[in-house]
Parts: structure tokens; sequence; C-alpha cells
């Protein structure tokens, strides 16, 4: 019977942990951005790391970001997935090369930080074909421009 007490207190002490959590789609904040169309310099659609930069200065460059966060829309213009477009550096190293040996020194394979001319944020799920004709008809004036 005591058991049966202590599990009815911890179902009732966890239930607000549950219910309060992240049910789907209510957590996500409506102004995260959903990604940037950004306006690049040079194609670096093969590799990428993020970059940090503390209050004195200094810069630390701490992983390599898997996967393909940058991928052609048309022309200079990309899509960028990322949480953050600022704390991006493009590397010499190409990501089908990658080995993790590589993260003691990464900052010898940058060879790009600030590759983007243009950014531009947006809020809504828009597929790389919606992102195209927003480009081809001139239209970006309706994303966010951040830079």
């Amino acid at each position: 019977m005591k058991k049966m007490k202590n599990l009815m207190i911890a179902i009732v002490v966890a239930m607000p942990v549950f219910l309060c959590g992240c049910p789907g789609d209510n957590c996500v904040d409506e102004n995260d951005p959903k990604g940037y169309v950004v306006k690049m310099k040079n194609d670096y659609t093969d590799t990428s790391a993020l970059m940090y930069v503390n209050a004195s200065g200094d810069t630390t460059y701490c992983c390599v970001l898997h996967g393909k966060r940058t991928t052609k829309i048309t022309g200079n213009y990309y899509k960028l997935s990322s949480a953050s477009y600022d704390d991006i550096v493009y590397l010499s190293i190409k990501l089908s090369d990658w080995d993790d040996k590589y993260l003691d020194s990464l900052y010898i394979y940058v060879i790009d930080t600030n590759p983007f001319e243009e950014v531009y944020v947006y809020h809504h799920n828009y597929d790389l074909d919606a992102l195209k004709t927003i480009i081809e008809n001139n239209s970006l004036n309706t994303l966010e421009r951040l830079k």
C-alpha cells in the first residue's frame, strides 16, 4: 500500500512536467527563423562549421555542421538551414572528407569567415521552389533583410 501511495505521489508531482513539456507545434515560437536566404560570394555548399566569438574577441571554431546546411537555390542565392547565420564559416575540407581529427586545428581550414553578401530571414516553411520564385520575381523585400 505504501508503494502505491509513493507511486501516486510521484505521478502527481511529475504530471505538470509532462503537461508543460513541448506538445508538438505548440512549443514552437512563431518568431523563430525557419531558415535564411543568403547571397554568397562563392559556392560553399559542401562544407561549413560553427564559429563562436567570445567577449574578448577570441574566435573558437567548435564543430562542423554535418549534413547539407547550404543548398543552392538559383544564381548566387542559397538556402541556409541553421539556427543562426552569423556563426557560420566555411572550410577547405569537404564534408565527405571530414574526420574528427580536424577539430583540434579547425581554424587552419577556414577559408571564409564572412561569406554572405546579403542575408534574409524567413519565418514560414518555404521549399526550394517557393524561394526560387521569390528570388526570380525580385520579391526578396517580402522577407526580412538582416544584412
